[in-house]
């Protein structure tokens, strides 16, 4: 294994964990949705509303997955699959989040790869997919290196109540497989 991946952990998040994952949430909606998101809405509301989300989450859903990634220590994003999010459509990976700063060590790959692994694991043969703004250009390059396919496009009401576009990303179960693969060799 090499250096840069010694650095990096990943760990299961608990209830503990709400306010810490709604921070980073907030934190990276704050940079990544800037340009898609009204200012006051991410500064003013926006950690109110991620941090009561997890708490709900942690303490309601007994499907949640969420897990942590560390460097060297240090809390540097997340994912989340929430298996009965839209099962017509698979197993939903309804945040991946990597602080700003953090890209290009390879945190955000293997954030997708150990949620690849859970859904292969635990949901075999079925795909995994999630939704991302159209305007996220950084975050759809990086799903399109992971192998995702773009399946949907839907014009939606974002959390701030404004419109956007929103994109669905697929990755097939034979794909899923693949990631899991990757995981392991990891």
């Amino acid at each position: 294994m090499n250096t840069a991946m010694n650095q990096l952990q990943l760990r299961e998040a608990t209830f503990d964990d709400a306010n810490l994952i709604a921070q980073l949430h907030t934190r990276s909606w704050q940079v990544a949705y800037r340009d898609i998101l009204p200012a006051h809405y991410l500064n003013n509301v926006a950690p109110v509303e991620r941090e009561t989300l997890w708490k709900r989450r942690f303490h309601y859903d007994n499907h949640l997955w969420v897990t942590l990634a560390l460097w060297e220590g240090e809390p540097v994003g997340f994912v989340c699959v929430l298996p009965d999010g839209e099962p017509e459509r698979g197993i939903l990976l309804d945040n991946l989040h990597v602080m700003q700063g953090q890209q290009g060590r390879g945190i955000g790959k293997r954030l997708l790869l150990a949620a690849a692994a859970y859904v292969h694991q635990h949901f075999p043969g079925k795909a995994m997919h999630l939704w991302v703004y159209e305007d996220n250009h950084e975050a759809r390059r990086f799903y399109s290196r992971m192998g995702g396919q773009m399946v949907d496009r839907e014009k939606v009401v974002t959390a701030a109540d404004s419109k956007a576009v929103a994109l669905c990303y697929r990755w097939s179960p034979e794909a899923v497989a693949e990631r899991a693969q990757d995981m392991a060799a990891a």
